[in-house]
């Protein structure tokens, strides 16, 4: 990625509900604009029973927050999406982390983030949409069921993975998970997120996040403090 203007911006999720993620959803929202719009992408939640009323949580978190002035579009098929432009923030949520990126991959919606991203948009990865934000995607533990081979993420944090839902019984897993592939992952628990800018990454939340480096060795971030990409 080369020239990413600087109000360009990566939250990350490590999942939960909206009780858990408060505390990074509401810097997200209070960026947008007063009757800004946003794109949410729930399509990673396809074939799971609370995709269909996918836009009704999107709304009741809107509500949570107060910012009940902000329009948001929900797509469904994102081989029709033609222009990012429009959005003064891009929503992924969670769901099969497998089936996201296949989709947004053979959509050509991942070049469509990336110009969005490097010409000062925001983005927003929930659970799996975070996992995918990142350098590889075999750091969870979702169903592949498609059968994927492909373990690329689309790189947007400098070559750092992204773990969710990171449980203190997971420590020998993803320092494993970093010496073999020979690269640092973040591991993220529900309640944490980060907020990622000019490549200084803020952890937000109630709980620390673990950054393992490419040897294993073990960084932890409390909340509010941040450490460099």
């Amino acid at each position: 990625m080369q020239n990413i203007k600087e109000n360009s911006r990566i939250y990350l999720s490590g999942g939960g509900n909206e009780k858990q993620s408060f505390p990074l959803d509401k810097f997200f929202f209070s960026t947008l604009p007063k009757d800004g719009r946003f794109l949410y992408v729930p399509i990673a939640l396809r074939g799971n029973e609370l995709y269909p009323t996918a836009h009704l949580w999107m709304k009741s978190i809107l509500e949570l927050h107060e910012r009940n002035d902000v329009q948001f579009e929900t797509v469904d098929d994102l081989f029709k999406l033609r222009d990012l432009k429009g959005f003064d923030g891009i929503y992924i949520g969670g769901g099969n982390t497998w089936s996201l990126i296949q989709e947004i991959k053979d959509s050509n919606f991942s070049y469509q983030l990336l110009q969005y991203f490097e010409a000062g948009g925001q983005v927003y990865g929930g659970s799996a949409g975070a996992i995918i934000l990142g350098k590889r995607i075999d750091t969870h533990d979702d169903e592949n069921k498609i059968g994927l081979s492909d373990m690329e993420g689309l790189n947007l944090l400098k070559d750092y993975s992204v773990a969710c839902h990171f449980k203190d019984d997971q420590h020998d897993r993803f320092k494993a998970w970093a010496i073999k592939n020979k690269l640092p992952v973040v591991c993220l628990p529900e309640e944490t997120g980060l907020i990622i800018e000019n490549s200084i990454a803020k952890c937000v939340g109630t709980k620390s996040c673990s950054v393992y480096a490419a040897d294993g060795t073990k960084m932890d971030i409390n909340p509010e403090e941040s450490f460099n990409l």
